[in-house]
């Protein structure tokens, strides 16, 4: 019964991959399609490598899962619902909004098909994260026909670090897939053609709804930040087109700061425990307490005065953001790892600087002002609380995999950028 679920279950799985695969390269433009099963093939190569320890512990919980669902098959939406899991010895117990139960789970069902073999599972996982990048790829490609096609390949498909970490059976797999085709979603509504029928209306407000629950369920705090940026620059982009608001990047920032601080404000009245002060204070002080217990030793960021504080942990908050894109420096290890990181490091930087002097020339690309500050304020955001929550290098330059392609995309905009990746043959 087990091998005739499975044998079923991978048949769907890749007629729908197949029937994807015809549908995104017949809608991707003649830039993109030359890209798409290379790149498709990278992302699966890189997930059927070893990504540590937590891959193998979630792969391990997943097959008990799945174990415990065979055992009662009745019993499957409990199983879903419960965090309590069963193996070899005593139960494992995890909190309700755990991301680790939250991917066991999702191993657990895709273990259905894959019967617990790790390089099939993480192909179903490489590809669905795939799915979701150059969903958002093609796009913006689509929407900003003006901008540079080539950021989007070299940031969301080609940039080493990030294929590596949202490949295979990892927490940033899911979390940049579901970001990417979310973030694709909400940028057809507030830049594309209006759905016709009721019907496609209701199916985009339905993916927006799945997106949004699976991206806040991976991780919960990176959720936040994009989820805040997103709304506004809806919010924003309907001001502008009501005559509410002044074209400009000044009236736009400030219009987008104000709406962020409105969320906030809103979000922390009536969000209950998950968004107060409290919480999220005390989560980022006890990981930042845990990494640095688990860092002796090895590269990692100080923060001498820090105190589980809103006001502490605001006056660090920029330093955690510039050292989230820049640590480790080059020559900090010897291991060939934070060489690596290193390395990429430097080429950050240079884009950072290059395009600033972009920005400085008024040369800053073809974006609309609104969607550019939406994503640096994420951007932002999110490196800031990566920082004061992730001491440990090694872990940081994980969690940042997920960050990079959003702030690449917009530092490959400038001219001197397109021009480059034109001369590399990458997007037009």
């Amino acid at each position: 019964m087990k091998l005739f679920i499975a044998i079923l279950l991978n048949m769907l799985l890749l007629t729908a991959i197949g029937w994807w695969l015809r549908c995104a390269y017949r809608r991707a433009g003649p830039t993109l399609q030359r890209w798409l099963l290379p790149t498709l093939a990278l992302r699966v190569a890189a997930g059927l490598s070893s990504h540590g320890l937590d891959s193998e512990f979630a792969l391990r919980w997943g097959k008990f899962l799945t174990a415990q669902f065979w055992e009662q098959p009745g019993a499957a939406w409990a199983l879903w619902q419960g965090h309590e899991l069963h193996g070899g010895g005593p139960p494992y117990m995890l909190y309700e909004w755990s991301n680790t139960l939250f991917i066991i789970k999702i191993v657990g069902i895709l273990n259905l098909a894959s019967l617990g073999s790790y390089w099939l599972t993480s192909i179903y996982l490489s590809v669905g994260s795939f799915m979701g990048c150059w969903l958002l790829v093609c796009t913006l490609g689509q929407l900003f026909p003006a901008a540079s096609s080539g950021a989007g390949v070299v940031a969301f498909l080609l940039w080493p670090s990030t294929v590596w970490w949202a490949s295979g059976i990892t927490k940033e797999t899911l979390v940049l897939g579901s970001g990417a085709a979310l973030t694709a979603l909400v940028m057809n509504a507030v830049y594309g053609a209006v759905p016709q029928s009721g019907w496609a209306r209701l199916r985009r407000w339905l993916w927006l709804g799945l997106l949004a629950w699976l991206h806040v369920r991976m991780r919960y705090f990176f959720a936040l930040p994009l989820l805040g940026s997103l709304l506004a620059l809806v919010g924003t982009t309907l001001a502008q087109r009501r005559g509410w608001l002044r074209a400009g990047w000044l009236p736009v920032a400030l219009a987008m700061l104000a709406g962020v601080v409105a969320a906030g404000t809103v979000a922390v009245g009536v969000g209950g425990e998950p968004v107060s002060k409290a919480f999220v204070t005390s989560q980022l002080w006890q990981s930042y307490v845990h990494g640095l217990a688990t860092s002796t030793g090895r590269p990692h960021l100080v923060y001498r005065y820090l105190q589980p504080t809103v006001s502490s942990m605001a006056s660090y908050f920029p330093l955690a953001a510039a050292q989230t894109l820049v640590r480790p420096w080059l020559g900090e290890s010897a291991l060939p790892r934070y060489v690596g990181v290193g390395l990429e490091n430097i080429l950050l930087v240079s884009l950072l600087i290059c395009s600033a002097v972009a920005v400085v020339r008024g040369r800053p690309g073809r974006l609309p002002p609104a969607l550019v500050l939406a994503l640096l304020l994420y951007c932002l955001l999110l490196a800031g609380l990566i920082g004061l929550s992730t001491p440990n290098l090694g872990t940081l330059h994980r969690y940042r995999a997920v960050l990079l392609p959003w702030l690449l995309w917009l530092l490959l905009q400038p001219d001197y950028a397109r021009r480059l990746l034109r001369r590399l043959k990458i997007g037009s």
